[in-house]
């Protein structure tokens, strides 16, 4: 191992006890390091790291109660980009879970080191990582600019080279390869090294493949033998997850999150998309209590979003009809203060208002009569001043919660506003349409059968853009149609497919997609709304990876 120049290297020392960031200070100053920062408050790490390019981050993971952690201030500043790949993280922490452990190692630092250490064991692992640094030095700076073809070409030459470090070129050019599209020369790779040692990388790379090609249960062996032959190999667990839901299999989906989540239960993104699992199979009990925790997990960390603590209190309302009552004023407690806490740490007026509109749904379902309709009060006041400021999204939040509480007169006003700001945006329309409670007329009925023929015939004659116009005017007449909703969604989903830009459509489908979800197995048209889910589930795995490259 060559001897490492440590005089141009600067330092970060980040840990909770000010012994240990001075014992730390002292070390580095010791190896001759150029320039050492200590700190321990996140908000000063991210503000250092913006303005200084570290060498060397000594991480630690305890920084205190009701702090941000050493994992959550690693994941922030990979997701914001303040970190070059150059730089060495060594993570540094007493506590030797497996779920800490997992939740950690899940951000990559370039070592994990736990409590009692000593300097010797420190400078050898330094010593390490900057070795492996200064040989993957090019490709690591290339990958920083995103430049894949720059990368494919220098890994190559270090795998020539026959480099200690050739399986992580290997790995990295497969991936560079599957991000620009190129999956045979990317499948040659992990066919090639499928079954070496550590080697889970090119079993992970031909599921994605199998996936992208919708060989679903090819993807499914490759995810699955992952799993047994490793079970804390987290990452299989999500993409065999997402190979259940393209597969029509939500509840499969499900059931591999949640052996995730006895694993390692700390990581915030698989939590939601676990609940929002729950919430598509109608598991309201689990649902409610992953987006508690999501909501808890979240509070400190760069996840931290208005929509958890709503999407909370929008789940414990659906879910509250199958609670006794006093279960009900429990978690209310709870609701109310993500709530509090949502409105303090995001200061906006229109969350302000669907906050007041959901704590009146909540003490409605409580059964507390009297704060029901003082909280209603509120809401309609706060509406009153802020609905010009209220995004489509929230607008529909209002209008549902307005209907909940048996003011279904301000709702259709609301909607039809919305509607009048919107005249050409169809998934805004279809969505008024299906909470719109219109009734429907002989002369509707009429005027939906004719748009719904002449809209079937534009589509066979392949004149997509106006077979949706039409679809759409017989939707207006009869939005509750169950043959209107399914012929729109296949013409909207075959429109996008053959023409990507028009992503409007695709948009216009998920709402469609939404309002369908619920559609029984007994239903004569679930077949059809089967395969049409499943066209959509490939059209959206095909949009997150075009994303993604």
């Amino acid at each position: 191992m060559s001897k490492v120049d440590y005089g141009n290297k600067r330092f970060l020392v980040v840990d909770n006890i000010k012994q240990s960031r001075d014992t730390l200070k002292i070390f580095a100053y010791s190896l001759g390091a150029l320039s050492v920062d200590t700190n321990c408050h996140a908000p000063d790490i991210l503000a250092l790291c913006e303005t200084n390019d570290y060498d060397v981050i000594l991480l630690g993971y305890d920084l205190g109660d009701k702090r941000k952690n050493g994992q959550q201030i690693l994941e922030e500043l990979r997701a914001k980009n303040k970190l070059s790949r150059r730089c060495i993280i060594i993570m540094i922490t007493a506590e030797v879970s497996q779920a800490m452990v997992l939740a950690a190692l899940e951000h990559k630092p370039d070592e994990y080191l736990t409590k009692p250490y000593t300097l010797k064991d420190l400078t050898i692992r330094l010593n390490r990582c900057f070795e492996k640094k200064q040989a993957m030095r090019a490709i690591y700076q290339a990958m920083d600019v995103d430049d894949k073809v720059k990368v494919i070409a220098l890994c190559k030459k270090l795998i020539q080279k026959n480099s200690p470090y050739k399986n992580e070129c290997l790995g990295i050019r497969s991936r560079q390869h599957f991000e620009l599209g190129e999956y045979a020369q990317a499948k040659k790779i992990y066919s090639a090294y499928l079954g070496t040692p550590n080697c889970q990388w090119a079993a992970i790379g031909l599921g994605k493949i199998a996936l992208v090609e919708g060989h679903y249960l090819n993807a499914e062996k490759y995810f699955n033998a992952i799993i047994d032959d490793n079970p804390l190999y987290l990452s299989a667990y999500d993409w065999l997850a997402k190979t259940y839901e393209l597969n029509n299999d939500p509840d499969k989906a499900e059931e591999i999150l949640e052996k995730a989540l006895m694993a390692s239960p700390r990581s915030v993104t698989r939590l939601k998309k676990y609940a929002e699992l729950c919430l598509t199979n109608n598991k309201l009990d689990k649902a409610t209590k992953a987006l508690s925790k999501t909501n808890d997990l979240a509070y400190h960390s760069i996840h931290k979003k208005p929509d958890h603590a709503l999407q909370f209190a929008e789940a414990l309302i659906e879910h509250a009809d199958n609670l006794r009552l006093f279960e009900i004023r429990k978690l209310n407690h709870k609701a109310f203060d993500i709530l509090a806490n949502m409105t303090r740490d995001f200061p906006v007026n229109e969350l302000k208002v669907i906050a007041q509109f959901l704590t009146a749904q909540l003490h409605n379902k409580a059964k507390d009569t009297g704060l029901a309709k003082s909280a209603l009060k509120d809401a309609e006041r706060l509406l009153e001043l802020f609905k010009d400021q209220l995004s489509v999204e929230n607008t529909f939040r209002a209008a549902r919660s307005l209907i909940a509480l048996q003011r279904r007169g301000k709702a259709e006003k609301l909607l039809e506003q919305l509607a009048e700001a919107h005249p050409d945006n169809m998934e805004i329309l279809s969505e008024v349409v299906a909470l719109s409670d219109r009734p429907i007329s002989e002369k509707d009925k009429l005027a939906a059968q004719a748009a719904l023929e002449v809209g079937v015939s534009l589509y066979k004659a392949n004149h997509y853009t106006l077979a949706i116009d039409k679809l759409n005017q017989a939707l207006y007449h009869f939005p509750n149609h169950l043959g209107v909703k399914l012929n729109l969604l296949q013409v909207l989903l075959i429109s996008y497919e053959t023409n990507p830009d028009r992503i409007a459509d695709f948009k216009q489908a998920k709402v469609l997609m939404n309002q369908l979800k619920d559609l029984s197995p007994e239903s004569e048209s679930f077949k059809r709304y089967s395969k049409l889910r499943s066209k959509y589930q490939a059209l959206a795995t095909f949009i997150n990876n075009r994303k993604s490259g």
